[in-house]
């Protein structure tokens, strides 16, 4: 009640009551009885109401989302990529919102581009079509071109959108706050972190100049692909709300059987381009859904609406990397270990019953004929038999999923045989050999020793240290044990064996690799040594170990 009524000063008690009114006519009057606002005398007097037709949850969700406007329209879309915040039945309904706003004004444009750009349109560009040739939310889209004639398209911030979505989740963050202290159950999914990961995004998404950023990312990481395209920015007629960039000359995706392009060629060029963003780039369009991937002449692919991007790590894309390809072997002991040391443990887990349920899912897809099997339905299963144990995926490897979901299916469209694991091998296989090679193991390799050296010249001298404190009488502690200097000494002794057993492994992963992906007589000759190096420090741990007598 407090919470509403600091809200009253704001002028914001219409769009709260138009909110908890569009959520009881499509069926949750009950959630708006559990945060007591039934009889809110600020609010007035609430009535839930049955919902206006029978769908399931997810659906209601949505309809109420599109009947909300713009910024929760925009708030769902960008949930529809977020399967580690709300369940995947919820983001793929989610995937199906539309923008159902009018264009604005070409004189609102014109204001736009002059405010931002600090010239009129006619004085910048030698033509600018009136009428958008797409329509959103956030934004709309022209055709125009440049004083020299080149074509490009000039997307155009809507008037006033961001001070409507700032109002609107100080909004959501009140009813995150709400929902959290009434509805226990909602805890695990942490509504106000939602509504903070939504208004980070979307704050991103408002400045243009981030998407001009992504662009000019993609175009270098693909700079001499000739099948995978992206647009180039003009900077010069660009800012933070009007981005002007090449204009894409193609087809939809999804409508390139009815203009003669090769549908099974284009969707094998779509997988590949998703899993080399991921795994090789470790930087990818996060939302490719059919409305941003074009296909321009010779069956060449082109990615639009750069806005949404994922960025991953490169131990991410490693453990994921390992992950796909436990399940491409069916090595399903391994996918269990590799789901388990990636997810966030929200309580206790019982590893029988987690493993249990991990390989029961494997069996069940993979028991299918190939043509069959598909990652969304097996991503989608692991993820929801994850949480039954309150295991949450991290953000980063939700987003490389759902991207390969949302291409995944777009392949089925054009080419119902595909199948992700299949197509997606030989690509895996080729960037663990590039991500392996001896060239990258040395560096690594050099990388260890340098940080190995550094430990091992800091730890004695640390520990040197206390024990001259300790016989100076310098080193305090509350509780006197005679035996505490000799603990120490066993101590450095333990670190100094960790250690060596780190430069043992270290060396022998390197000349192993070596031996697997050198194809010269150097390579195996320093295998060999690195063998022996090896062989020598695990006789002289090994000699250690028996000669203390403690094993």
């Amino acid at each position: 009640m407090n919470a509403i009524s600091i809200f009253t000063k704001f002028g914001d008690v219409q769009r709260l009551r138009q909110i908890f009114s569009v959520l009881a006519r499509h069926g949750y009057g009950h959630l708006i009885e559990r945060l007591g606002l039934r009889d809110s005398r600020v609010l007035g007097v609430i009535f839930p109401q049955p919902a206006t037709q029978t769908a399931s949850n997810p659906e209601r969700i949505r309809l109420a989302l599109e009947e909300l406007g713009p910024t929760f329209v925009k708030f769902g879309q960008i949930l529809s990529i977020r399967p580690d915040l709300v369940p995947l039945s919820y983001t793929e309904e989610f995937s199906k919102l539309q923008d159902n706003v009018p264009p604005f004004t070409f004189e609102e444009v014109q204001d736009q581009v002059r405010m931002e750009l600090g010239a009129e349109v006619k004085e910048l560009f030698k033509s600018f079509d009136p009428r958008p040739v797409a329509s959103a939310s956030l934004s709309q889209v022209h055709r125009a071109s440049l004083k020299d004639g080149t074509p490009v398209a000039v997307k155009v911030q809507r008037p006033g959108i961001k001070p409507l979505i700032e109002s609107d989740i100080d909004l959501l963050y009140l009813l995150a706050r709400m929902a959290e202290r009434s509805i226990p159950e909602l805890g695990f999914y942490a509504p106000r972190k939602v509504v903070r990961e939504f208004e980070r995004a979307i704050m991103r998404e408002l400045d243009f100049t981030i998407e001009a950023a992504n662009a000019e990312r993609f175009r270098r990481n693909f700079d001499g692909d000739p099948d995978i395209y992206f647009p180039g920015v003009y900077n010069e007629f660009s800012g933070k709300r009007v981005l002007t960039m090449d204009y894409v000359e193609g087809v939809k995706i999804v409508d390139i059987p009815l203009f003669g392009h090769d549908p099974k060629a284009v969707a094998r060029l779509g997988l590949r381009a998703v899993v080399e963003m991921i795994f090789r780039d470790g930087f990818f369009h996060a939302d490719p859904h059919p409305g941003n991937v074009f296909v321009l002449e010779g069956n060449r692919i082109a990615y639009l609406d750069l806005g949404q991007v994922g960025r991953v790590s490169e131990d991410v894309r490693q453990k994921m990397l390992f992950l796909l390809l436990s399940i491409i072997r069916e090595d399903f002991e391994e996918v269990v270990q590799i789901l388990y040391k990636i997810g966030i443990k929200e309580d206790e887990v019982d590893m029988s019953e987690f493993r249990a349920d991990v390989i029961d899912i494997c069996e069940k897809h993979f028991g299918k004929p190939l043509k069959h099997m598909e990652l969304g339905a097996f991503i989608k299963d692991l993820l929801e038999g994850s949480l039954r144990h309150r295991i949450r995926i991290p953000y980063e490897y939700a987003l490389m999923c759902k991207a390969l979901i949302t291409m995944e299916g777009v392949g089925k469209t054009l080419d119902p045989d595909i199948n992700i694991f299949k197509e997606s091998h030989p690509y895996l296989v080729e960037i663990f050999k590039k991500r392996y090679n001896p060239h990258r193991i040395s560096k690594d390799l050099t990388k260890s020793l340098i940080t190995l050296s550094s430990v091992v010249q800091e730890a004695p001298p640390q520990i040197k240290g206390i024990l001259d404190s300790l016989e100076s009488g310098r080193f305090k502690v509350r509780v006197e044990d005679a035996g505490i200097e000799k603990r120490a000494i066993r101590w450095e002794t333990i670190i100094n064996r960790v250690i060596i057993t780190l430069m043992i492994s270290t060396l022998v992963l390197a000349s192993l690799s070596l031996i697997l992906f050198g194809k010269s007589g150097w390579a195996t000759f320093f295998s060999l040594v690195g063998f022996s190096f090896a062989g020598f420090l695990g006789f002289f741990l090994m000699l250690s170990v028996l000669k203390s007598g403690k094993f």
